[in-house]
């Protein structure tokens, strides 16, 4: 853009002139390109860990402390210079504005950027002060826990200063030198980084409550908004890795995008103390919701939302989103209305909308003179999308949406002089100013192209509609543009798409928006009214009054027609239901069809167009679509075994490759503190002695039970291989058999369990009289097949027959993969030092010298086994411990780390490296992480020949 196109008159006011140089369209372009790249730069490479590290007293709390950090690194000088320069381009407003856009984007995403808990505070008992800003509940059920987001204002790893309160300071006054090394001014110096910082913290239910009253400490509620002085053990956020998850789930990534530094659970509860109570918004926050709980009939003070009607009310009107379960959300999910679940711009604009239209009609009949001309209408609408997202917590979604009502108003106003596009660059720039971390949430994004496909496809160049005929198809024609253009995008960033979105938004969305949001505010009406009643003495009974018979009534038929859906979900939900054998190639050759078959009406919808113009975009769309898909399908075959090794990148790769040609593939999966094996063989098994199919998939332990945010079901990890599976279960402990409650019956062809241990899992699991079932004893096996006329199988070592012992570890089964005479892999539960004196001597004749390939470590790794002898007459080439990071036992013991590093060739830990697959054949074997090969040796990597 030249200068000249930036003139003015000379008569032109302040705010014409300001809009006419900064705020044309050229000028937001170059402003939201310059903050897009600055706040995207901040997280690269070795800037954004150099912010981390030079940040040690928590986060900056102005410009002089982000300046300060930058003192000692690259950034000032580059500052300084790009300033430099941009005084040399003055004369140039295009350079001017992008520098200065650049600069800002960047100091803006270091300002916001979450400090990340220091590794030396990990699993550390420390005091925190702070207030609670989210609650999942107030107190948590028998069994289970609550989930709180807790704001940091004072952290302190020590009390030798009294701070942390008397008594309590001193039980947990810390050594002077930790396990890491660490003094106490080290940690008080980490600890400071927390200040300031979000953490997600859980509330267990309490052990000790049988003697314990109501009035209990450990059975206080504790409600969002007050301020709170506890005990904490914090870990940095982690998550566990499974390629093989049929809906994995970034989870880190999720918790750095809320700015959450650190996860852990509050450490006795009884020694907590309430500081403050709510107050402000969080006071009437809570006002609200237990006034619309006690509107649907709740008795108990502490508000349950998952199995109340009313929950649908609470998401929609307080933006409660927590209040739904799981399956509400995948309900939603498959039908594509998770936006009406959410504080997002429909329900902002529509309350803004409703203002805005009483405010006229009243102003109308107070001044029909001028009411046109006044500006209060807009104000008090403004004032009315921001008190709403404000009461419903000023979530991203619903800062969002306050903020693109509030553009929009200042647009339909006739005061800004701004066109549509300039409005949404307007709208798009004080999104990310105001939250940087936006920048990396799906949703700002998949928002801001709903309303520009709506803007260039639906609206512009189209005449007003005209009658209810014309506004039913202006509102057809939007809903096909938005299915349209939403399920390319959600099926090329999350591979899946709804067949029911365009039907279910033409007919819940309209229902929603029109009647059960303004049903649902007008009961908050009534709610005042009732109130006022109350102040009066006026109420005729006790019942929930005006407002709780309409929120009972609306919130009844809302839960109806939502258990009407979710059925209707579980036969026509999300496509494509992807596998784990599925790959990138499939989704995106879909993608490119659906790109296809829009741009027939896309190409001829833009206005503006000349028909030729048309004509030639549909079919440049169907050659481009066409030949991408023929590009992508069918999906490459995965490496031979002689080129495995090259090219390889962890989870992008090798993960999603076609894995058939591996004859024997032994999978670790990352369950958190667990054990959690499944094992594929290749081509039809048949039995010697009955000649009947096997399994070709055998599981090894199930891992611990599943949660909704706790290790991964054990049963969405395996919805790719085909049932019925043969099972093995080692021993009856939680963190190997919890994992079998996620199978049914049928989904089980075999199941060998230890004779000493089958009683228990008959406590667990009510179905094992329905599956055929083995005893796992020293001595059986079963043949897996044939490979260069050799057979591989599954040799039960141990226990012996009859064995007998009180330690349920010592029943754990042994099991050794073998192909012929040849041991290739040995699963050893949790046995400990005395059984592998026992087995040694067996292992060490049938590997002749040899070493073995791979060695699941028992007990993950706890010195009460994986002996030094053990080891070293075993020296295993790939040694695997399946443990959770930061789990509270300290497994991997630091002896048993350094035996391994002495005996063994390559040590993997499931926690760090996630998900590890072992793929073997007569000429090769490699061992591939889920998170790629960081910190691991070079000598572990690549194809190792079997010889």
């Amino acid at each position: 853009m030249n200068d000249s196109s930036e003139k003015l008159p000379v008569g032109a006011s302040d705010a014409t002139r300001f809009r006419g140089s900064w705020l044309t369209p050229g000028a937001l372009i170059q402003w939201l390109a310059g903050l897009v790249a600055g706040v995207w730069l901040s997280r690269q490479g070795e800037w954004a860990a150099d912010w981390q590290g030079r940040m040690p007293d928590g986060a900056p709390e102005s410009a002089g402390d982000v300046l300060n950090g930058m003192a000692d690194s690259l950034l000032l000088p580059s500052l300084v210079l790009s300033l430099l320069v941009m005084l040399a381009f003055a004369r140039r407003p295009a350079v001017l504005r992008l520098g200065i856009a650049l600069w800002g984007g960047l100091l803006l995403g270091l300002a916001h950027q979450p400090l990340m808990l220091a590794e030396a505070l990990a699993r550390e008992d420390i005091w925190l002060e702070g207030r609670i800003e989210q609650a999942s509940r107030s107190l948590p059920a028998p069994g289970e826990s609550v989930r709180l987001v807790f704001r940091v204002e004072a952290c302190r790893a020590s009390s030798a200063d009294g701070e942390a309160g008397g008594e309590q300071g001193e039980a947990l006054k810390p050594p002077r030198v930790n396990a890491s090394g660490m003094t106490s001014a080290g940690r008080e110096l980490a600890c400071r980084r927390l200040e300031g910082q979000r953490v997600q913290l859980r509330r267990y239910w309490p052990r000790r409550t049988a003697s314990e009253s109501s009035a209990s400490p450990l059975l206080v509620p504790w409600q969002a908004g007050e301020r709170w002085r506890l005990i904490a053990r914090l870990v940095p956020p982690h998550a566990a890795s499974n390629p093989d998850a049929l809906q994995s789930f970034d989870r880190v990534s999720w918790w750095w995008r809320e700015g959450i530094v650190a996860t852990g659970y509050v450490r006795d509860p009884a020694r907590a103390q309430r500081l403050a109570p709510p107050r402000g918004v969080a006071a009437l926050r809570l006002a609200a919701e237990q006034r619309l709980w006690q509107g649907c009939g709740g008795r108990s003070d502490d508000i349950q939302w998952a199995h109340s009607p009313c929950r649908w009310l609470a998401a929609l009107t307080l933006g409660r989103a927590s209040a739904l379960t799981r399956d509400d959300w995948e309900s939603l999910n498959a039908t594509g209305l998770t936006h009406l679940a959410v504080v997002s711009g429909l329900h902002v604009g529509l309350m803004a909308s409703l203002v805005l239209v009483v405010s006229f009609g009243v102003l109308r009949r107070l001044r029909p003179a001028d009411w046109r001309f006044s500006v209060a209408p807009w104000w008090l609408a403004c004032l009315a999308a921001w008190s709403f997202a404000i009461l419903a917590g000023l979530a991203p979604p619903a800062l969002r949406a306050a903020l693109m009502t509030s553009v929009g108003l200042w647009m339909a106003s006739g005061r800004s002089g701004l066109g549509v596009w300039q409005i949404w660059m307007l709208a798009l720039s004080l999104v990310i100013g105001l939250d940087p971390l936006a920048l990396w949430r799906p949703g700002t994004w998949y928002s801001f192209l709903a309303v520009a496909a709506l803007l260039l496809l639906a609206w512009q160049g189209c005449e007003r509609p005209r009658g209810a005929l014309g506004w039913c198809r202006a509102t057809l024609r939007s809903q096909w543009v938005l299915t349209l253009v939403m399920g390319v995008a959600l099926l090329v960033g999350r591979g899946q798409l709804s067949w029911l979105a365009m039907p279910m938004n033409l007919a819940i969305a309209p229902l929603a928006t029109l009647l059960v949001v303004p049903l649902g505010m007008l009961g908050w009406g009534l709610a005042g009214i009732d109130s006022l009643l109350d102040a009066m003495g006026l109420r005729l009974s006790e019942r929930a009054g005006m407002s709780g018979a309409l929120w009972q009534w609306l919130a009844e038929r809302v839960d109806h027609g939502m258990a009407w859906l979710g059925t209707v979900t579980q036969r026509h939900g999300l496509w494509p239901a992807r596998t784990a054998t599925d790959t990138l190639s499939a989704d995106m050759a879909a993608a490119m069809a659906m790109m296809v078959l829009g741009g027939l009406w896309l190409a001829s919808g833009v206005p503006g167009l000349e028909r030729r113009v048309r004509g030639l975009c549909t079919a440049l769309a169907m050659l481009w679509g066409t030949g991408l898909a023929l590009l992508l399908w069918p999906p490459a075959p995965w490496p031979s075994s002689a080129h495995a090794g090259e090219g390889r990148t962890g989870r992008d790769s090798a993960w999603l490759a076609d894995s058939r040609a591996a004859p024997l593939v032994v999978t670790v999966h990352d369950v958190g503190q667990g054990l959690a094996i499944s094992l594929r063989v290749a081509g039809r098994v048949l039995s010697p002695e009955t000649m009947e199919d096997l399994p070709r998939h055998w599981l090894y332990d199930l891992g611990p039970a599943g949660a909704a945010f706790g290790p991964p079901r054990m049963g969405e990890l395996l919805k790719a291989a085909e049932a019925p599976w043969g099972v093995i279960i080692s021993h009856g402990d939680g963190d190997h058999a919890g994992g079998l409650a996620a199978l049914r019956a049928e989904q089980v062809a075999q199941l060998w369990v230890p004779e000493g241990q089958r009683n228990r899992l008959d406590r667990q699991v009510g179905w094992l009289k329905d599956v055929p079932t083995a005893s796992c004893e020293a001595g059986r096996r079963i043949t897996l097949g044939h490979l260069a006329d050799r057979p591989v199988k599954l040799e039960m070592l141990w226990p012996p027959p009859g064995w007998k012992v009180r330690r349920d570890n010592a029943h754990s089964c042994v099991v050794l993969i073998a192909w012929g005479e040849r041991p290739l892999a040995l699963l050893s539960g949790d046995i400990g030092v005395q059984e592998e004196r026992q087995l040694v001597e067996l292992l060490s004749r049938r590997l002749a010298g040899s070493p073995l390939p791979l060695l699941v470590v028992a007990h993950h790794g706890s010195r009460s086994s994986s002996g030094e002898s053990w080891l070293a007459r075993l020296a295993p080439r790939h040694a695997i411990i399946s443990a959770g990071r930061y789990n509270p036992h300290g497994h991997p013991h630091d002896e048993v780390v350094e035996r391994l590093m002495r005996h063994a060739q390559c040590v993997w830990h499931s926690g760090l490296e996630g998900a590890l697959r072992w793929e073997w054949s007569p000429d090769a074997e490699r061992l591939i992480p889920a998170r790629g090969a960081a910190g691991i040796d070079t000598q572990c990597l690549g194809v190792k020949s079997v010889d």
